[in-house]
């Protein structure tokens, strides 16, 4: 505890303390109370001059079609302002005339501004817009609406002469009083025109006419009516005449061509006069005949004519062309050639490039004045069969040499051939003539094989001697390399044979005389058995040059429907077998084992039947077994097709069934009269074809 005096003075001291910081706040106070009272008379002035601008919409003065002029009123309000005009076809209005200052007066400013861009007959929106400091005033909206200019039409030409033409169309003056004229000169810029003429202040269409003279013959003129108004000016259509002058002959084509005859047509404008045209014609441009004269009229438009000429030659080139004549002239059309329809002539000729698979056969073509195709037909005997691609051999007259190259044949085989052309009037088969491709052929009597089979290889050399060498050169799949498989000779007639053996799918390709044959591709399927080894014990092999070791193969059924269903998936073991147990029915049950060729791989299927389904390129052998004694066994050389064979009742088979391979299974069956089947059945089969 502190002692007593110094307890009372430091409540002194604490009490003067908060004495003086109340007189602090009061004089603060009262300072911040009298500056307010200074600026606030300052403020009150400085609002009365700085007032916001006035804008009053005056009237429109000066409408015309396409402008008019827009007044107002605006009071600055002492502050520097600016004003503007909106205007626009509605409230929204969209244009504005450019703002200029009404300065800073406190009194009103009458202001105005010419509004330009307007269209003709069209009700306009418009109001005054000003602006300053302390805010923008917007007047009333005026409405107005734009005068009508008088309209003018062009109006057909007349009375054309050789150097003259009346001037025709219509003005409507919308009532306002209107000139009209018109320009006219040899292009749509005019540079002519003809003097200027009242057509009065009416509201109706008023017919105007006016004379030129001094035109030059022959000659296209554009010419316009034009009419002027305070409300503005009007343009008529843009229109020609042709003053009269020696006709034009323009000549066309031909149409309806025959053999003997054809139809001529071309253009003719008699400019003004009676015309008369026709036609000549000959072999050259000499021509000699002519048709008939025929009037063309005396009209200032071009006119189409035509004419059919008879009694020609087949087969021939014509000249032709049209020819004009009037009073002051004639007119004679560019030259023409046609030719009178006729078929092609075409020889054939020879072989050239003769290869062991190719061939290049040549002839020629004259199309006779006809557009005309042509191509090569053959094949191994006069019915061809077979024919190259179509081509152009113009239209022109004259041979023209042709030729085209035959690919893929066989080797060392004979064809026949011809050359075919082709137009309009006909088609025309030059000659029948023949070649042989050299080399050695080769030929399989199947392309498809069993593993284990042999697959008969046979081929003819070019010499037809026998004794020849002929070497056969294989390609196994998956290998980069060939490799000589034999050496044969020829035998009679120059024809060998050879009895391969493939274990993998291979590509032949014989060998005679530094030539080779076109290869063909052996393909080798596994062969897959299938045999009953116990009472509902069924066993499975795949056999080829590799192992399926893991691979799957499908156990399926056949349902009374006739589809197949797969009962089980066998994974095949290390010697690429599988045993399974199956359940059988106490009527005919059909099985059989199923490998897909994804299972099987390419190397044992030709590529293009890699997309194949299962039915179609699969490797199947099945078993059949009846539960009252009778056995079925059957092979399939396809999907589908079924080889059955009934078997006769014996006695269970003591010793171990044997297994069997090839297109034909073997089969023994044993049986008792029991529900169930105690007896063994052995069936194997390849996949057939």
């Amino acid at each position: 505890m502190f002692p007593l005096s110094l307890q009372f003075a430091y409540r002194g001291w604490v009490e003067r303390r908060v004495e003086m910081r109340l007189r602090s706040i009061t004089r603060l106070a009262v300072s911040a109370l009298l500056v307010s009272l200074v600026c606030l008379p300052a403020a009150v002035g400085s609002a009365a001059v700085t007032a916001a601008p006035t804008a009053i919409t005056g009237p429109v003065t000066a409408v015309r079609s396409t402008s008019a002029t827009a007044g107002g009123t605006v009071n600055p309000g002492g502050q520097t302002t600016t004003w503007y005009v909106e205007y626009g076809t509605s409230t929204s209005y969209g244009r504005q005339t450019a703002s200029k200052s009404a300065g800073s007066r406190t009194a009103n400013v009458q202001v105005s501004a010419s509004l330009t861009g307007l269209a003709p007959s069209t009700t306009y929106h418009y109001r005054l817009v000003a602006t300053n400091g302390a805010a923008t005033s917007r007047g009333e909206d005026g409405i107005f609406r734009t005068s009508s200019g008088p309209v003018a039409v062009t109006g057909a030409a007349s009375s054309v002469t050789a150097t003259s033409a009346a001037l025709a169309g219509t003005v409507d003056p919308n009532g306002r009083a209107t000139t009209w004229y018109f320009e006219y000169g040899t292009s749509t810029s005019y540079g002519c025109k003809t003097a200027s003429k009242s057509a009065g202040s009416g509201t109706a269409s008023t017919a105007v006419s006016a004379a030129v003279a001094g035109l030059a013959t022959g000659r296209v003129y554009h010419y316009r009516l034009v009419a002027t108004s305070d409300g503005g000016t009007s343009h008529g259509g843009d229109r020609t005449l042709t003053t009269a002058g020696a006709p034009s002959a323009v000549t066309g084509s031909v149409s309806a061509i025959t053999t003997k005859s054809a139809k001529l047509a071309g253009t003719v404008t008699p400019n003004g006069q009676a015309t008369s045209w026709y036609f000549e014609y000959g072999t050259t441009t000499a021509y000699g005949s002519k048709t008939s004269a025929k009037s063309a009229g005396p009209g200032a438009k071009a006119v189409g004519v035509s004419i059919t000429v008879t009694g020609l030659k087949a087969a021939t080139a014509y000249h032709y062309r049209l020819v004009a004549a009037n009073g002051s002239g004639t007119s004679v059309g560019a030259d023409r050639v046609f030719a009178t329809a006729g078929p092609p002539i075409a020889r054939t000729g020879i072989v050239l490039d003769l290869g062991p698979n190719s061939a290049r056969p040549t002839g020629s073509v004259n199309p006779q004045g006809r557009r005309t195709t042509w191509w090569f037909e053959y094949g191994a005997t006069t019915r061809y069969g077979s024919r190259t691609a179509s081509r152009s051999a113009g239209s022109a007259f004259g041979e023209q040499g042709v030729s085209a190259s035959i690919t893929r044949l066989r080797t060392a085989a004979s064809y026949h051939y011809r050359l075919v052309a082709r137009n309009d009037a006909g088609t025309t088969r030059g000659a029948d003539l023949t070649f042989t491709t050299s080399g050695v052929s080769l030929n399989a009597r199947s392309r498809r094989v069993v593993f284990g089979r042999g697959v008969m290889l046979s081929g003819v050399v070019p010499t037809r001697r026998a004794g020849e060498m002929v070497t056969l050169i294989a390609l196994d799949y998956g290998l980069g390399s060939t490799r000589v498989v034999a050496t044969v000779l020829t035998g009679e007639g120059g024809i060998w044979r050879y009895l391969a053996r493939p274990t993998i799918r291979t590509d032949y390709t014989a060998g005679w005389n530094g030539a080779t044959s076109r290869a063909i591709t052996i393909a080798v399927r596994p062969a897959v058995s299938f045999r009953r080894v116990g009472r509902a014990r069924f066993a499975t092999r795949v056999v080829a040059a590799r192992s399926f070791a893991g691979r799957i193969v499908k156990l399926q059924r056949r349902t009374a429907a006739g589809r197949w269903v797969t009962v089980k998936r066998l994974r095949l073991n290390r010697r690429s077998a599988a045993t399974v147990r199956v359940r059988l029915r106490r009527r005919t049950s059909r099985l059989r084992v199923v490998m897909s060729v994804n299972q099987a791989g390419r190397a044992t299927w030709p590529g293009s039947a890699a997309r194949s389904s299962i039915g179609a390129a699969s490797f199947v052998a099945w078993f059949e077994s009846v539960s009252l004694g009778s056995f079925w066994c059957a092979s399939s050389p396809r999907a589908g097709a079924t080889t059955r064979r009934r078997l006769k009742r014996s006695r269970p088979a003591r010793s171990a069934p044997r297994s069997f391979t090839g297109a034909r299974s073997t089969v023994t069956a044993s049986s008792s009269r029991a529900s169930t089947s105690r007896s063994s059945a052995r069936a194997s089969a390849s996949a057939g074809r």
